[in-house]
C-alpha cells in the first residue's frame, strides 16, 4: 500500500476503536458516526490506490462503487451497508436522531468487515 493510503487505513483503524470505544461508553449516535467515518478512510484508501479520488462523501462511494463493486472486488452488500450507514449518519449528526446500541453495534460490524476487506484486497 502506498504511504498515502496507509494514512487513510491507519485513520480508519483508529475510527474503528474509537467508536468501539463509545459503544462500550454507551454513546450509540457517537459511535455511529465514528464506526461511518471508518468506512470512508477505507474507501478513500482503496481508491488512492488506484490514484483516483474524490473531495465528497456521494463522489467517494460513487468511485468506490465503479473501482471496487462493478468489477466484482468487493462486495455490493457492503457498499449498500456503507451508504445506509452513512444516512443514519446524517440523521444523528444533522437532526438529532436518537438510534439504538443496536444499531450502532451493526454500524460497527459493518465497518469491521469493510476495512477488513480494502485491507484483504491490497494484502495486508
Amino acid at each position: 500500500m502506498s504511504p498515502r493510503s496507509e494514512e487513510f487505513m491507519d485513520g480508519a483503524r483508529e475510527r474503528l476503536a474509537s467508536a468501539r470505544d463509545q459503544l462500550v461508553s454507551r454513546h450509540p449516535e457517537t459511535a455511529l458516526s465514528t464506526a461511518y467515518y471508518a468506512m470512508l478512510y477505507a474507501a478513500r484508501a482503496a481508491l488512492s490506490e488506484e490514484d483516483r479520488y474524490s473531495r465528497t462523501h456521494r463522489g467517494t462511494w460513487g468511485l468506490f462503487r465503479e473501482l471496487f463493486v462493478l468489477d466484482g472486488r468487493l462486495p455490493a452488500g457492503l457498499l449498500e451497508a456503507a451508504q445506509e450507514a452513512q444516512k443514519r449518519r446524517e440523521d444523528t449528526d444533522y437532526d438529532a436522531k436518537p438510534i439504538s446500541m443496536e444499531e450502532a453495534e451493526a454500524t460497527l460490524e459493518v465497518a469491521e468487515r469493510l476495512v477488513a476487506a480494502v485491507d484483504a484486497l491490497f494484502g495486508r
